[in-house]
């Protein structure tokens, strides 16, 4: 066993590592056990275990709490092998120099413990951070009010005029003069009531919507569309 020496010699209070080497076959599960007398050390935290070639590092972080020269004594490591035998190794034993936190050339009974400090008090009620904060937001509140009154009254939103048959009409025309047969088609079918003759209609455009010479016969259904939606303003 090998203790990593500390920067300065540890004093009451001081954590440390102490470093042990055990050598175990291949395979075998090493389970360490902290120190046994804690008034001396305590272990912090989970012990490091480490695989270095035919042996495994075990690093133990203790806090000291005893000055003096002690013999720290870590319980064997239990170690479970492959074939499921479980074995103790011996204890450990490492020296142990820890110095005193209190004057040198002192007796510790000659010390007089001072006087417990008077309770702090957690919290005071106080208006002060609501007044405080109460300020701002009046100042926003008359800021955004002159503001509302000086924007005057929201203009009316003027109705759009929705286009009559005659407009609609118009429309399709000039989609057909530009070429735009398929245009025209899409908005006779929405156009056109329901009923005779106007579902034949709808079912000879389906027929020949998606072919690839559709153009002179989508334009000739066009302007039959287009008649039928005249004859039904005029009705």
């Amino acid at each position: 066993m090998r203790q990593e020496p500390p920067s300065q010699q540890p004093t009451v209070g001081d954590t440390l590592t102490v470093v042990h080497r055990v050598v175990v076959p291949v395979g075998a599960l090493v389970q360490p056990r902290g120190p046994a007398d804690s008034s001396l050390a305590t272990l912090v935290g989970t012990p490091d275990v480490r695989r270095e070639g035919d042996s495994v590092r075990i690093a133990y972080t203790i806090a000291v709490w005893s000055p003096g020269r002690h013999d720290l004594v870590l319980p064997g490591a239990i170690v479970v092998r492959g074939s499921g035998a479980i074995d103790t190794l011996p204890d450990a034993h490492v020296t142990l120099t820890v110095a005193s936190v209190l004057p040198e050339r002192m007796v510790a009974e000659s010390i007089v413990p001072r006087a417990a400090r008077p309770w702090v008090e957690r919290a005071s009620s106080s208006l002060l951070p609501l007044a405080v904060l109460l300020v701002p937001v009046a100042v926003v509140m008359v800021a955004a009010s002159l503001w509302w009154r000086r924007r005057g009254r929201v203009a009316p939103v003027e109705p759009v005029a929705v286009a009559g048959p005659a407009a609609r009409i118009d429309q399709v025309r000039r989609w057909l003069a530009a070429g735009e047969a398929t245009l025209a088609v899409d908005h006779l079918e929405t156009l056109l009531p329901p009923g005779e003759p106007t579902d034949g209609w709808r079912a000879r455009v389906r027929a020949i919507r998606f072919e690839r010479d559709a153009g002179t016969r989508l334009d000739q259904l066009a302007r039959e569309g287009l008649a039928l939606l005249e004859r039904d303003g005029e009705e």
